[in-house]
């Protein structure tokens, strides 16, 4: 990395703060009667040194740890995406939005199924068309329940990281990570600064290692429904005489009315072929379940792993800034 990305790097009131420091052991050791305040001053002056190449290179380290975090993860046999920090808040946001839709999208279907059977029920000749329709919606109401609620807790982890990834990218934007190196300095603040740093060693190499397979889980087992739909379709399609059945009906159909009648017909489709309905079904939905199940617990405990780590090394952090950074009194 040459010299002007590292200074496009967010060091934000870090830098600051060390200027200031630096300045004032100038004063101190100008203005200073004896020869042990000078040392005291000319320590204070090292000090303030070795803090400013620390803060680059955390300013580097936040820039780089979706990178790292990735690596790891990949060395563990997971893929992840690499998120960067400000961006983790807007990719949990779009995989929030797009649970939710798969959420949504069934109990509107759910719904659609028992209005249908309903209305059909009302007429004596479609009776049992009616019945059956009624009977699908409690079916897919009871396979659909263990999945729903794996949807719940794949939306509650999205907006915990969203909201972990906005705290980061806005510790990342406005430099804060420089901040903390540089709150290590002064002994007043520097149980802040070694907080503050632990927080962003560990959580700027794990949240976006997390946030990214969340995003896999997500892309990969979040769409059930989408799949339900298009594997009964292709089921479908696959017989011609079905086919051939489906565009009769649609084709005389308006356009607006024309995909509402293809996902009747599909579902229509589906029923004709019961057992092969009920054992994909059974395997989309189990098979969504249990990833994003496992993925919700794999999350909780990484994520309390990360605390402790962090609590850990603020203490760590904080005896070695002591020993670094203290002025030595003569």
């Amino acid at each position: 990395m040459d010299i002007t990305n590292l200074l496009n790097l967010p060091y934000g009131i870090g830098i600051t703060i060390a200027l200031a420091e630096l300045a004032w052991g100038f004063i101190k050791y100008y203005t200073a009667p004896t020869p042990s305040q000078r040392r005291e001053a000319l320590d204070e002056f090292y000090g303030v040194v070795i803090g400013a190449i620390l803060i680059a290179v955390v300013a580097y380290y936040m820039s780089v740890g979706p990178s790292i975090g990735a690596s790891i993860a990949s060395a563990l046999g997971v893929s992840v995406p690499q998120i960067p920090l400000p961006d983790i808040y807007s990719v949990m946001y779009g995989d929030f939005n797009a649970v939710m839709a798969q959420y949504i999208a069934g109990q509107v279907l759910s719904f659609a199924l028992s209005v249908a059977g309903a209305i059909l029920g009302a007429t004596e000749v479609l009776k049992p068309i009616g019945a059956l329709l009624g009977s699908l919606a409690g079916f897919f109401n009871a396979v659909m329940a263990p999945y729903n609620r794996a949807l719940i807790a794949t939306m509650m982890n999205t907006i915990a990281l969203a909201a972990l990834g906005q705290v980061m990218g806005y510790m990342y934007n406005y430099g804060v990570g420089s901040l903390s190196i540089a709150l290590l300095l002064p002994s007043r603040t520097r149980r802040i600064g070694a907080w503050l740093s632990s927080f962003i060693l560990v959580f700027s190499i794990l949240l976006p290692m997390v946030a990214g397979y969340q995003h896999v889980l997500v892309f990969n087992y979040g769409n059930v429904l989408t799949m339900w739909e298009a594997t009964i379709e292709q089921h479908c399609s696959n017989n011609p005489v079905i086919q051939s059945g489906i565009n009769a009906i649609i084709s005389g159909a308006p356009s607006w009315l024309q995909n509402a009648l293809r996902i009747l017909v599909d579902v229509a489709c589906g029923i004709a072929s019961l057992p092969w309905l009920i054992k994909n079904t059974a395997t989309l939905v189990s098979t969504g379940t249990f990833n994003l199940l496992v993925g919700d617990i794999v999350i909780d405990i990484v994520m309390g792993i990360g605390f402790a780590i962090t609590a850990w090394l603020a203490d760590l952090i904080d005896a070695g800034a002591r020993a670094l950074f203290e002025v030595r009194r003569l």
